[in-house]
């Protein structure tokens, strides 16, 4: 059989192999993501990802097309492209020779190439100024270390191996590297001509972080940030909207003082300015609101109240329409929201699936569409209809038989309504059973949706049902659903969920209930080792980097403020609940093998919290087993052939046990 695909610039014609999704695929699947459309209207630049098999590493292009999808082709290396306000060149940061973080500039013409900053430090966020002279640009600035200790006996003129001196650390968040080797300093603000030359500095203050920089007019540069330096609270949750004078170097906080504000987005008329945020930090997780700023009046004006997650990616499609994409029960909504009469509307009525709003340009919106069965795609919305502009993965995908997603919608014990999804392997017959995996995501503030996942496709294909739900501190259900686990994770409520979906789907019939199984990383993983803990019914388990020990895991991570938000008193006041949420304290009640799985790089859920559990299941007699994973930081698969290695082991391990 020979199937021939058509697609926007694309004809090809295939045979068709059929039969279930081989692993060795996987070194073909392309990721396609961020795409920006040109000021003008004509082009689209955006990045496609793929595995460099023999480095084992994935590599990430830029590569552009004409806006209707024609005449794709790879255009340029390194990140952050930004379109200049001509529409003939892109801006782009990319290490140079001193493997420190530049802006370059390709024409697009001619495709010329011109390096514009040579900074000292790495240059972060970027952007053109309106008229296309100027870039403005972060930089971090280190402290001076002011505590060295000088050692006696050294001569000039002669040469010592002396040991290194040591690192003081002086902040809480010295880790937030993600190394622990993080330098003390803050975030400042320059601008430089767009032809090169040197830079000049604009701030006489400091930012832990500087993000969504861009240009208000010519003499403004609009971004928000942090200025309050609390070493003792998450970053992210000190966050303000800042307005800079760069002539007089004039700052100005235009958001609320109290709370979290960011991502702000200039109407095109620079009549108003709109902003996401939340008056409170007092929540682990909140749906942030949409704030418009009046620059004629200069006051901030509510204008959207209890969204089920927080708004992403504000786009102006006109002076008084604003559109941004919103998680929502499983799905990506494509909102769009009138300013002036504050009506909220969906731009694709009952739209279920992934949009991935990135750029826009007047009333078309640009971005990544991801299917149940094909990653993600540079798509468009014009005039409320969708077209797929890009089809990658179709020579790879397209020859083989795929699972089938089923959305479930189920009540926990305590009347809690859950949804999730399931995939059933290919050629699924009802009449027979299947062993069963529950995957459970991280977080724990996060949202699974039916989006193209090759790990559960595989699973799928391997013949295995792959179940996954969002129980209760899930995103996506409103501030409510999400902030119940607050001081209670993890807990009876979230173990409910998972076990409520599981017995949801065995009473169809068609589960083999001695091979069920149960894995999860990160948020996952404590909730897998949870789960363990309190039930017997899997015949393994995979747990992979979890938090087991909550006490432990504060001083050792790189987000411990975060930690400590979750728990009502510090564990030298009250260790009760820091050892009752402790999945380590368990250990006891355990029964089913259980392997462990963790990046030997990792510190977010850092590797003593693996090794802590796993010694205490060995001494507990508990059928266990430990791999730590090379050159991964958190999580297991980042380097493509580990991907081959974490999936190799998770079935071997399953198929070992059956009850």
């Amino acid at each position: 059989m020979r199937r021939t695909l058509i697609s926007t610039g694309l004809i090809f014609s295939m045979n068709l192999v059929g039969g279930n999704l081989p692993q060795e695929s996987y070194w073909d699947i392309q990721s396609v993501s961020n795409p920006s459309i040109s000021p003008d209207g004509k082009h689209v630049i955006f990045a496609k990802k793929f595995i460099d098999k023999q480095n084992d590493k994935r590599v990430t292009e830029h590569w552009i097309m004409e806006s209707d999808g024609s005449n794709k082709r790879f255009f340029v290396e390194g990140s952050n492209p930004r379109w200049s306000p001509s529409s003939k060149k892109i801006a782009y940061v990319n290490e140079d020779e001193n493997k420190k973080s530049q802006i370059y500039v390709k024409n697009l013409i001619n495709e010329s190439e011109s390096k514009i900053t040579n900074f000292s430090n790495d240059v972060r966020d970027f952007s053109w100024s309106p008229d296309g002279e100027y870039f403005s640009f972060s930089a971090f600035q280190e402290y001076e270390d002011n505590w060295i200790i000088k050692i006696p006996g050294k001569i000039d003129g002669d040469e010592y191996d002396w040991t290194e001196d040591p690192k003081v650390v002086t902040t809480m968040h010295w880790r937030a590297d993600g190394i622990g080797e993080l330098e003390s300093g803050e975030n400042h603000l320059y601008i430089v001509d767009s032809s090169g030359g040197a830079a000049i500095k604009v701030s006489d203050w400091g930012m832990d972080y500087i993000a969504d920089l861009q240009w208000f007019n010519d003499s403004q540069l609009l971004f928000s940030g942090n200025d309050s330096l609390n070493d003792l609270q998450t970053p992210w949750k000190q966050s303000g909207i800042f307005l800079l004078d760069i002539k007089n170097k004039k700052l100005e906080k235009i958001s609320n003082k109290e709370g979290v504000y960011m991502t702000p987005k200039a109407s095109r008329d620079g009549k108003k300015i709109a902003f996401i945020g939340h008056p409170s930090t007092d929540y682990s997780s909140v749906a942030h609101d949409v704030y418009i700023r009046d620059m004629t009046t200069g006051k901030n004006k509510l204008v959207t109240k209890n969204l089920s997650s927080s708004p992403k990616s504000l786009f102006w499609l006109s002076s008084s329409h604003l559109a941004f994409d919103l998680d929502e029960r499983g799905s990506s909504k494509i909102m769009q929201l009138n300013t002036d009469n504050l009506r909220l509307s969906e731009l694709i009525s009952g739209f279920k699936e992934q949009f991935f709003l990135s750029s826009a340009n007047q009333g078309d919106l640009y971005g990544t569409y991801v299917t149940s069965n094909r990653p993600g795609e540079v798509a468009s919305i014009k005039n409320t209809k969708l077209e797929r502009l890009t089809e990658f993965n179709e020579l790879v995908l397209g020859q083989y038989d795929l699972g089938k997603t089923h959305e479930v919608n189920y009540q926990a014990p305590d009347g809690t309504q859950i949804q999730g999804w399931y995939i059933t392997p290919p050629n699924f017959d009802e009449s027979k059973t299947y062993p069963l995996i529950l995957v459970i995501h991280g977080g724990p503030h996060a949202m699974y949706r039916p989006a193209f996942n090759y790990s559960w496709h595989q699973f799928a294909s391997d013949g295995y049902v792959v179940l996954f739900t969002n129980p209760r501190g899930s995103t996506g259900y409103g501030s409510e659903f999400a902030n119940v686990i607050d001081n209670d994770y993890p807990g009876a409520g979230d173990l409910s969920d998972l076990l409520a979906g599981v017995d949801y789907v065995t009473k169809k019939g068609f589960i083999d209930k001695s091979r069920m199984y149960v894995q999860g990383c990160s948020g996952g993983g404590v909730l897998t080792a949870w789960v363990v803990g309190h039930d017997d019914r899997f015949a393994a388990a995979a747990s992979l980097c979890p938090v087991t020990n909550w006490i432990s895991m504060v001083g050792t991570t790189d987000i411990p403020a975060w930690t400590f938000e979750w728990f009502e008193k510090p564990f030298w006041e009250d260790p009760s609940n820091w050892l009752d949420r402790s999945p380590i304290m368990r250990t006891g009640f355990i029964k089913t093998p259980t392997l462990f799985m963790t990046g030997v790089l990792d510190i977010r859920t850092p590797m003593p919290q693996t090794e802590e559990m796993y010694v205490a299941l060995k001494e507990a007699g508990v059928e266990t087993t430990l791999i730590r994973m090379n050159e991964e930081w958190h999580g297991t698969s980042s380097k493509p052939s580990n991907w081959f290695r974490t999936y190799g082991y998770l079935t071997e391990w399953y198929e070992r046990y059956q009850k």
